[in-house]
């Protein structure tokens, strides 16, 4: 075996769960990237810089987008690191708070396009907002399956260990 075959062998040892995994891994990354900082992250930097002039948002609002992106950027390090358990659990709770905080964007956008005159570029823009939310809510999913496929292992894990207890020899036969 050449040094080079070594090498790529000790490297594959090293990864111990699946291609697919990782790909629902830095799928789950990539959908929290892009709602998160590229729609969530805009929204939050215009609420707090005044963009949304029109009409005033409660504080809670921002509080929550705030947590969110926090606890969603978490959950990416918690799955970055194979704890997808507790990604799970923070993907959730981030989830559940920007969602909060963009169905109050999507209610309020209903409210003025039904009491105000607009043009008809912006007819539809609660339902862009709600789009908008759609990534968010499907990183959240797949942090749900890869903390499924960890418990699924965990299991396994402890049934095998607990077959091989009942199946080993008892001391005094050993003796």
């Amino acid at each position: 075996m050449s040094k080079k075959d070594r090498q790529k062998k000790a490297f594959l040892k090293k990864i111990k769960e699946p291609i697919w995994v990782s790909a629902v891994k830095y799928l789950m990354t990539a959908l929290f990237a892009y709602g998160i900082v590229f729609w969530s992250g805009v929204t939050f930097l215009s609420l707090f810089s005044g963009s949304f002039g029109d009409f005033d948002q409660p504080l809670w609002v921002g509080i929550s987008m705030a947590a969110g992106l926090l606890l969603i950027i978490v959950c990416v390090v918690f799955a970055i690191v194979r704890k997808y358990i507790a990604a799970f659990l923070f993907g959730a709770l981030g989830s559940a708070a920007l969602l909060t905080a963009a169905g109050w964007f999507v209610k309020t956008a209903r409210q003025e396009l039904e009491n105000r005159a607009v043009p008809n570029d912006l007819l539809d823009l609660d339902k862009r907002y709600m789009y908008r939310a759609l990534p968010v809510l499907a990183g959240a999913i797949l942090a749900l399956v890869l903390a499924i496929i960890r418990a699924a292992g965990i299991l396994r894990a402890r049934r095998k260990k607990r077959r091989e207890e009942e199946s080993s020899p008892v001391k005094s036969i050993v003796d």
